[in-house]
C-alpha cells in the first residue's frame, strides 16, 4: 500500500511523458494523459489519507527498507519508509493539493501547446515529493530533496522559448545548488560519525555525537552539522539570503507557482529540520542561528511585498514571509507549530495562487495589478475564493492561518534564547505587514475604478495569439471555466 502512493502518480507521469509527447509519437491524446495523471495522483490521495486515518486513530507505525540499494562496509544505503503523524500529513497536504492542480491545470493550459508534457511534469514532482516526506533514511531524502529541484527547473522553464524563463530556472537551480552544497556536507558529517544515514540509529547515537567536535577545531560537531543540514533548508524554503530564487520562478504557468511556490517544495525544508529536530535540540548556536534567518526573512520579504506590482510576485513574497514564520517556529522548538503553519498555509496560500491564476486568465494574461481594478463585479467566484484565502493569510480569527500563526508568537513569546527578542519583534510587526500587503492586492484588483483601458501593453498582445475574446485594450474580464 505504501509504495502505491509514490508509485501510482510515476506511473501517471511516465506514460503521459512518453506516449503523450514527441518524444513517444504523440499516441496519447490530451484526454488519456491528463486522465492518467490525475487518477494516479487520486489513487495516492486516497492512499495516503487511510494511511492518515490508520496512523492518527489506530496509532499505526512504520519504518523498514524496501530495497537495499547498495552496502559500503558497515554502511547500508537503502530505500525505506517511515511513517508517522508528521509524513501521513505532509502525505495528504501534497497529494490533496497536486490533485486540486491537475485539475485546475486542465482548464488553465486549455490553449497551450505543451499541456501532455505539462502534465507529466507535475506528476513527476508530486511522486518526488512523496518520496522526500516518506524516506527513513538520509539518502533517500536527498533523492527526493534533488528530484523535486530538477522538476521545479523543468516546469519554471516551461516555456523554454521565453528567456526570462530560462534564467529564472537557471537562477533557482543554481541558488539551490549553494544550499544543497551544505546540506550533502551535514549528511556527510552525519554519516562519517555515526556509520549509519537511517533516522532511528542516528538519533540513538546522538548522545555520544553530540560530545564530539569538528575535527581539527574546537567547534561542537552537532552545531557545525546542524547549521550545515539547515543551509540545504535555507536554499530549498528560500529563506535569506538564498531567497532570490523564489520571486523569479514565477515565470512558470500559475498553477506551478500554487504547487512548488505554496505547498510542497518551499516546505520541504521546513520538514527535514522537524524531521531532525533531535539533532537541533542539542545546539542552541544552531537553533538561534534559525531562529535570526527566519525572522529577517518574515520581516524583510513581507516589507518587500508592499511594493510589488505584478499579482504573482505580491503572492510570492508573501509565501516568503510565512516561511520566515515557520522557521522561525522551528528555531524556539515549536516544531509542531511550524508544521501545522505548514499544512494551514499550503491549503490557502495554494488557493491564493489559483486565484490569481483566474484573474491572470480572465483579465487576458495581464498580470500588472496597475491595470486592474473593479474586477469583483466580472469574476465574483474568483473574488469570493481570492477573499477567504486573504482572510486566512492575515491571521482573522476563525480562519486557518489565524490558529497556527498565533501559535508561532505564543512559542516566540515563551523562548528564552538570546535571538528571540528580535524573532518577537519580527512577528508582530509581519502581521501588520501582511495584512497591508494581502488587502492593497485585494483592493487595486478587486475594487476601485477599472483601468483595463489605460493598460500600455495590452494592445501589443494580439500577436501572442492568447486573446480571442476581443482585443486586449478594449476587452473585459470574464469569470474563468469551472475547472
Amino acid at each position: 500500500m505504501l509504495l502505491a502512493v509514490p508509485l501510482a502518480p510515476l506511473a501517471g507521469s511516465v506514460l503521459a511523458g512518453i506516449f503523450g509527447t514527441a518524444f513517444g509519437g504523440n499516441k496519447f491524446g490530451r484526454g488519456i494523459s491528463h486522465s492518467l495523471t490525475i487518477l494516479g495522483v487520486l489513487i495516492s490521495f486516497i492512499l495516503s489519507a487511510l494511511v492518515f486515518q490508520s496512523v492518527v486513530f489506530d496509532g499505526a507505525r512504520f519504518d523498514q527498507p524496501i530495497y537495499e540499494w547498495m552496502t559500503v562496509g558497515s554502511l547500508k544505503m537503502e530505500v525505506g519508509f517511515l511513517i508517522a503523524s508528521i509524513t501521513a500529513m505532509m502525505m495528504c497536504v501534497v497529494t490533496f493539493v497536486s490533485l486540486m492542480v491537475h485539475i485546475y491545470t486542465m482548464g488553465y493550459m486549455e490553449e497551450d501547446d505543451g499541456y501532455n508534457r505539462f502534465f507529466s511534469y507535475i506528476s513527476l514532482f508530486t511522486f518526488s515529493m512523496l518520496m522526500l516526506v516518506m524516506s527513513n533514511n538520509l539518502l533517500q531524502l536527498f533523492f527526493g530533496w534533488e528530484a523535486v529541484g530538477l522538476v521545479s527547473y523543468l516546469l519554471i522553464g516551461f516555456y523554454y522559448k521565453k528567456p526570462t524563463a530560462t534564467f529564472a530556472n537557471m537562477k533557482a537551480f543554481l541558488v539551490n545548488r549553494v544550499g544543497d552544497f551544505g546540506f550533502i556536507l551535514g549528511i556527510g558529517l552525519i554519516a562519517a560519525h555515526t556509520g549509519t544515514l537511517h533516522y532511528a540509529e542516528i538519533f540513538a547515537k546522538l548522545p555520544e555525537f553530540a560530545t564530539q567536535t569538528l575535527p581539527g577545531t574546537d567547534w561542537s560537531l552537532v552545531t557545525v552539522t546542524a547549521i550545515c543540514l539547515f543551509i540545504g533548508a535555507m536554499g530549498k524554503s528560500a529563506q535569506f539570503p538564498l531567497h532570490a530564487w523564489l520571486p523569479d520562478s514565477m515565470e512558470g504557468p500559475t498553477p506551478i507557482s500554487a504547487l512548488i511556490h505554496a505547498a510542497t517544495m518551499v516546505t520541504a525544508g521546513i520538514f527535514m529540520v522537524s524531521r531532525m529536530s533531535p539533532l537541533y535540540e542539542m545546539s542552541d548556536v544552531a537553533l538561534n542561528f534559525i531562529l535570526v534567518i527566519g525572522s529577517i526573512t518574515a520581516l524583510f520579504m513581507g516589507i518587500l511585498g508592499i511594493i510589488q506590482n505584478d499579482i504573482k510576485r505580491v503572492i510570492a513574497y508573501s509565501t516568503l514571509s510565512q516561511l520566515g514564520y515557520m522557521t522561525i517556529a522551528l528555531g524556539v522548538s515549536a516544531y509542531s507549530v511550524a508544521t501545522f503553519h505548514l499544512m494551514t498555509h499550503a491549503f490557502f496560500k495554494a488557493l491564493l495562487f489559483l486565484g490569481a491564476g483566474s484573474v491572470i486568465m480572465g483579465m487576458h494574461h495581464n498580470q500588472d495589478i496597475r491595470w486592474m481594478g473593479g474586477v469583483r463585479k466580472y469574476m465574483p467566484i474568483t473574488w469570493i475564493t481570492f477573499l477567504l484565502g486573504n482572510l486566512a493569510l492575515i491571521g482573522t480569527p476563525f480562519f486557518s492561518g489565524f490558529y497556527s500563526k498565533d501559535a508561532i508568537i505564543e512559542a516566540v513569546h515563551a523562548s528564552n534564547l538570546p535571538a528571540s527578542g528580535f524573532a518577537n519583534f519580527a512577528v508582530l510587526a509581519g502581521v501588520f505587514i501582511t495584512a497591508f500587503y494581502s488587502f492593497r492586492l485585494y483592493f487595486i484588483v478587486f475594487h476601485g475604478k477599472e483601468r483595463y483601458d489605460q493598460n500600455p501593453d495590452a494592445h501589443h498582445d494580439d500577436h501572442h495569439g492568447h486573446d480571442d475574446h476581443g482585443h486586449g485594450h478594449d476587452a473585459k474580464p470574464h469569470e474563468s471555466p469551472w475547472w
